[in-house]
């Protein structure tokens, strides 16, 4: 059995952004907070945002201490900010990190007098906890990732454990504007892209494979493939930041639907203990994972191998091939190895136990055990030099 969803409408074009305070103003929202990052105001795009929002009479106030992997901190930060303006709607505008605190704000500022913070971002299925309905939100990315506008989770790390956790909430409208992209750094724009393309990976690979995941899966990888060099090559071309808008949009409705699974619960691994950005561990865990299920569902992988033009003319040699070509497109768009960060073979080795502890890797078509786990962290060493 199947299902489909998309949490929230997603309003998609060039100008957009200009659109928000209508947007929200529909939402009911009144006074609202906006969550973004020191390093994105600086590009003026919030400022759009502000000038909409005051356009449609609406009050606006500024929380920018957003921080890389969205510390716990910060969401209680932001939260005593927005109880202090009477804020009754949340905005975030940014990144990952930053959609994710926004998220974030608004699920705690709702339920901080009865549930502590570190309960409400460590979600165990097996003991929910019944939480208030967040403020309403608007989630407006400025990088083609995360696709966290279009998912249910908010990705909090506790910084007393540096365990990176997942609460449940999610966006009532997403503003996805290709051009709040436009001049994008190229590594960012290589991180953040193969962040996307590991999201689509991972959908393909999940136990309970699902018809409309898959079909935007392939549709990203698609558009990755093709547009992510370019990006990358020439930042301002509106071609390439249109169709990675796109494809990351669209793997974040994918995994919506069909849940990440190993490849994460390793880049989370390597993300919280060796502090890389998560955009990189995605790119380099992701041919490891390709091996490792590629040959559990062929007629799909073969797909991806028809995407990056490869020639397969068995399904055993599947696997590596096409794990062999997502390395080579890293190299091509730049994502440095481990022994470019300064990392040793035994560092990343000592992530395995991290990456074991992640539930969420259960979720992979092909069960893993202490000793798969670990031949596929050597592998992230030694096989990308």
């Amino acid at each position: 059995m199947s299902r489909y969803s998309q949490l929230c409408p997603v309003y998609f074009g060039s100008g957009e952004v200009n659109n928000t305070g209508t947007i929200a103003k529909k939402l009911g929202m009144t006074n609202v907070l906006l969550v973004t990052e020191k390093t994105i105001v600086e590009t003026g795009i919030p400022q759009k945002v502000i000038d909409s929002l005051l356009k449609s009479g609406i009050t606006v106030s500024v929380y920018d201490g957003v921080k890389m992997d969205a510390p716990d901190t910060t969401v209680i930060e932001g939260t005593k900010l927005a109880e202090s303006t009477g804020a009754d709607g949340i905005i975030g505008c940014g990144g990952g990190s930053s959609l994710d605190t926004a998220k974030g704000i608004a699920l705690y500022f709702t339920n901080k007098k009865n549930v502590d913070i570190k309960k409400m971002i460590h979600f165990d299925p097996a003991n929910p906890i019944t939480l208030n309905p967040a403020l309403k939100t608007v989630m407006i990315p400025t990088t083609s990732g995360t696709g966290s506008e279009s998912t249910f989770v908010a990705v909090i790390t506790d910084t007393d454990t540096h365990q990176k956790c997942g609460c449940i909430v999610w966006a009532n409208a997403a503003v996805v504007d290709p051009d709040l992209t436009l001049g994008l750094g190229r590594t960012i724009t290589a991180y953040t892209g193969m962040d996307a393309f590991s999201h689509c990976n991972e959908c393909l690979c999940n136990v309970m494979p699902n018809p409309h995941s898959d079909t935007l899966a392939l549709n990203s990888i698609e558009r990755i493939y093709k547009w992510l060099p370019v990006a990358v090559e020439e930042p301002d071309c509106k071609e390439a930041r249109y169709n990675l808008a796109i494809a990351s949009n669209f793997a974040g409705i994918a995994f919506q639907d069909s849940q990440v699974n190993v490849g994460h619960a390793m880049a989370h691994a390597l993300g919280a203990r060796l502090h890389i950005p998560h955009g990189i561990g995605c790119a380099l865990v992701t041919p490891s994972v390709i091996e490792l299920v590629a040959g559990a569902r062929p007629e799909i992988y073969r797909k991806i191998a028809e995407i990056f033009e490869l020639e397969i003319s068995s399904d055993e040699e599947l696997p590596t091939k096409l794990a062999d070509a997502v390395r080579s497109f890293n190299r091509r768009i730049g994502i440095p190895s481990m022994k470019d960060l300064g990392i040793t073979r035994d560092q990343v080795l000592s992530t395995v136990n991290y990456a074991l502890s992640e539930m969420m890797r259960m979720g992979c078509i092909v069960a893993q055990d202490e000793a798969i786990i670990t031949d596929m962290m050597a592998e992230v060493y030694d096989s990308y030099q």
